[in-house]
């Protein structure tokens, strides 16, 4: 028996000029040239909700339905009936569709398959800038009214909940959590799929519960590896960080054919900053799910495939000259030529109960949600560079205290001025120098972070949830042994590829020396905080990435 429909309280505006553009006669004319007419009959569902690659529609006349499929109910929130275009940015980039359309009445439409909206967009650039900015005010809305955004019902300490609520933020999917604790919502929600606490945690997506997912299992429902099994490209980028995500953008921009394979979802590290106030061109500072929003969509535009939760496991010389890729899944790309960009980890520490409270009150990184979750409690932070004084300061606007633990003597040798102020000046913010973490305490969940001072003497600092920043160490283990590496395992390119100290070959091209992000393999780039004496600064990260494409389309064409 299918769901009832109910009607949402709050309907889109159809008046809206940025939701709704309307399309005059002679654009709808230039549409009905470039796409193919088609009639749909009353209750004919133009896209389902949750599929990929969903065509874009241009409604010439009729009426359309947009509603949210849920376990309980069908939430009806729009009805179109003016000559505009249909569906959000899914429609563009090819990710899942959050809400679902169906036709009201007969309506006449124009379709285009999604390769061909890609195509009409970019020989029509005056109309590709209004389509873009409609799609993704489209999103925008819907993920504020909670319409196509996932659910996660779990406790707070549930590791496993934390690691698909981690690998959905990051790769840019709307889900909110209930925690099962405080959040009286999360029984009625549990009690609309027919569910208890005792089967948590559970993620319903659209009409699909999923009972105790692992990150795998969400990755597979949600299509986030791309089938690319055997394909060839002219660039392969390990890694979306903001390196990989800026030479995704150029390869793109400059014809290459380009494919991204990343571990777990694009940003890096840089993409759970909560505000990054000294990248250029953001006066106001710009949060790294933003940034990381705006680049990989910029990607898409220019035709970069992307593959999530896929992190290459090894690199080999292939067939005719061709690099091979191995990717985790058992699938395998072809390249030639290839960019590491792969970052690096967070390290970890060395502390009693560290394995018991990761991903459950310990984490290493500070998102959005962490910092609403913590909303009057205490928190601490464990680390003295800018990624750990940005996670603090916002942090603090929603947490009771905040604790910033520091081994050195203090902040000015790792942390920029400006995050150094803003933390001084916060009445909530304590700063700990000279100090190590010796253990995590804790019943159920964490409840305090035990600190070792430099004298000896020990203090429990109260704590719901630890964030541990403390430096990192490169993501190179795919192509170690086929490069060149530091003494620390970071990659070697440039000049450092002629005289290498650490392990692997070194350069042995004799009529050129490597390009600047050039490794010791011709047409083998490294680039951002994988890369021997980078600086570790997001700029830095999204200039290398933009020169290693330039030196690999001169490798190409040499």
């Amino acid at each position: 028996m299918p769901a009832p429909r109910v009607r949402a309280e709050r309907f889109t505006d159809t008046a809206d000029d940025v939701m709704f553009p309307r399309l005059s006669e002679a654009k709808l004319q230039k549409f009905r040239k470039l796409g193919r007419v088609m009639t749909a009959q009353p209750g004919e569902v133009l896209f389902e909700q949750g599929v990929r690659d969903a065509p874009f529609y241009v409604l010439i006349s009729g009426v359309v339905d947009f509603v949210d499929r849920r376990p309980d109910a069908e939430v009806w929130f729009s009805r179109v009936e003016v000559p505009t275009f249909l569906g959000d940015i899914a429609m563009f980039t090819g990710e899942p569709t959050v809400v679902a359309c169906i036709a009201a009445e007969e309506s006449e439409l124009i379709v285009f398959p999604r390769p061909k909206l890609r195509k009409m967009l970019a020989e029509w650039p005056e109309f590709s800038e209004m389509v873009l900015q409609t799609l993704s005010a489209r999103r925008e809305w819907l993920e504020q009214e909670g319409h196509g955004v996932l659910r996660l019902i779990a406790d707070r300490s549930s590791r496993r909940a934390f690691e698909v609520r981690d690998l959905l933020e990051r790769n840019l999917l709307p889900v909110k959590w209930y925690d099962t604790a405080n959040d009286p919502e999360s029984d009625v929600l549990l009690d609309s799929v027919g569910l208890d606490r005792t089967a948590t945690p559970v993620l319903i997506r659209n009409d699909t519960v999923l009972r105790n997912p692992s990150s795998a299992q969400v990755a597979r429902e949600l299509g986030l590896r791309a089938e690319v099994d055997g394909d060839r490209f002219d660039l392969v980028i390990l890694g979306a960080g903001p390196a990989g995500l800026a030479a995704a953008v150029y390869g793109g921009s400059e014809g290459l054919s380009t494919f991204v394979a990343e571990s777990w979802g694009p940003g890096g590290q840089a993409g759970t900053s909560m505000r990054i106030e000294n990248y250029l061109g953001f006066p106001t500072g710009v949060s790294g799910e933003e940034l990381t929003r705006r680049a990989t969509l910029q990607a898409r535009r220019f035709d970069a495939r992307f593959s999530s939760f896929h992190p290459a496991v090894e690199v080999v010389d292939g067939p005719d000259g061709l690099l091979r890729v191995d990717l985790e899944d058992g699938q395998h790309v072809l390249a030639r030529s290839l960019l590491v960009a792969t970052g690096a980890r967070w390290r970890r520490l060395q502390a009693e109960n560290l394995e018991r409270f990761e991903g459950a009150g310990v984490y290493y990184a500070a998102s959005r949600s962490d910092a609403a979750r913590c909303r009057g409690e205490d928190v601490v932070v464990v680390g003295g560079g800018n990624s750990a004084g940005q996670a603090a300061g916002h942090l603090a606007t929603h947490a009771q205290s905040v604790t910033v633990v520091v081994r050195r003597d203090g902040l000015e040798a790792t942390m920029s001025q400006y995050l150094i102020d803003r933390l001084e000046h916060r009445p909530n913010v304590r700063i700990v120098t000279s100090c190590e973490i010796a253990g995590f305490e804790g019943e159920t969940g964490l409840s305090g972070v035990r600190v070792r001072h430099r004298d000896g003497g020990e203090e429990t600092i109260p704590a719901s949830a630890a964030f541990l920043m403390i430096g990192a160490e490169p993501c190179s283990e795919m192509v170690r042994g086929m490069l060149a590496t530091d003494d620390r395992g970071f990659l070697s390119a440039g000049m450092d590829a002629l005289s290498s100290n650490g392990g692997g070959p070194r350069w042995a091209i004799s009529d050129r020396e490597p390009h600047l992000l050039e490794t010791t393999r011709e047409g083998v780039f490294a680039a951002g905080d994988v890369r021997s004496g980078s600086t570790k600064r997001v700029a830095a990260a999204v200039g290398d990435g933009s020169m290693a494409v330039r030196f690999a389309h001169e490798v190409l064409s040499g």
